[in-house]
């Protein structure tokens, strides 16, 4: 990657113009991001500009530790525009509504969530495991995959953008601006089920939802059963 050329149009909003402050204090909103294992490349999938617009619109952001060890920048950088940090996986999810990292969660760290949990990751459905879909659903966590956002031609949206996307740098802010506004759609609704519902994006991503499967194509690959997100959100009470 030689370039700081961006191909992906869709994914790179101008994160500046999506300080769309709100206008009366909001309930206390949380969000944690966290050190993926195995990182993609050297570069942060969230930007400090992107932590700024969640702490102006009232979210209180906790990251853990290290989060962009891999990249050019430093966790002193996200303190400065608000980010609080911890160490511990455990202690962030005791903190958080929403945990969020770019590949997916391991079986340990889910039994480690808080019943009734919100994550937003990277899940493949041809590695999802039984024992992944039993914790997950044992917990009640609603799980979002961000690959599975597809273009109008059907095309991951992230997948686009690790590879079409011309250099480290710019796939890091490529993927904040397309991450940031599925945060702000998740915490900016009273209820998560109001997101998915006025979200056709985070309505496609889920994959499980209240203790229930709701992806087919990973029910037909693990031979379970699964619901409709669509009946699910409009049914429950």
């Amino acid at each position: 990657m030689g370039s700081n050329m961006l191909t992906v149009e869709e994914a790179i909003p101008v994160l500046q113009e999506q300080r769309a402050v709100v206008s009366e204090i909001a309930p206390p909103m949380t969000v944690a991001f966290l050190v993926d294992e195995e990182p993609m490349g050297d570069f942060a999938w969230l930007t400090p500009n992107a932590v700024k617009t969640l702490v102006d619109n009232q979210v209180r952001v906790y990251m853990q530790r290290g989060f962009s060890r891999h990249s050019l920048y430093s966790d002193m950088d996200y303190a400065d525009v608000g980010a609080e940090f911890e160490d511990e996986f455990v202690r962030l999810a005791s903190l958080s509504g929403l945990l969020v990292k770019f590949m997916p969660f391991t079986v340990e760290q889910v039994r480690q969530m808080r019943t009734g949990q919100v994550v937003l990751s990277t899940q493949p459905p041809a590695q999802i495991t039984h024992q992944m879909v039993e914790e997950l659903n044992r917990k009640r966590v609603s799980a979002l995959a961000m690959n599975l956002i597809t273009d109008d031609n059907g095309t991951s949206m992230t997948d686009r953008i690790l590879t079409e996307t011309l250099s480290e740098p710019a796939v890091g802010i490529a993927l904040s601006g397309f991450i940031l506004p599925l945060v702000l759609d998740i915490l900016l609704n009273p209820h998560f089920r109001f997101a998915l519902q006025r979200t056709p994006a985070l309505m496609q991503s889920v994959y499980c939802f209240g203790g229930f499967l709701c992806n087919r194509d990973m029910a037909e690959l693990l031979d379970l059963p699964w619901r409709d997100i669509v009946s699910l959100c409009w049914d429950l009470n």
